[in-house]
């Protein structure tokens, strides 16, 4: 998986790992940077939609937030 995260600039993983459960492809990511540590990506693959979806959890507010990324072309 090569994935990046810029808002708007670039932002560091502390963590990145895919598994894959049958014919689901799952991803998590951790990100460390101020305003972020610890905050995380629980990612799904929709291949039909060619999306990432699932949950942000932004830990410095602890909230969480339904995110869905789609590929950039």
């Amino acid at each position: 998986v090569d994935a990046a995260y810029a808002n708007p600039n670039p932002l560091p993983f502390s963590s990145a790992e895919a598994t894959r459960e049958g014919k689901v492809i799952k991803l998590f990511f951790e990100l460390r940077a101020a305003g972020y540590n610890g905050s995380t990506y629980t990612l799904t693959y929709d291949p039909a939609a060619d999306v990432l979806k699932g949950v942000y959890f932004q830990a410095v507010a602890q909230q969480k937030f339904d995110v869905h990324f789609t590929r950039a072309r």
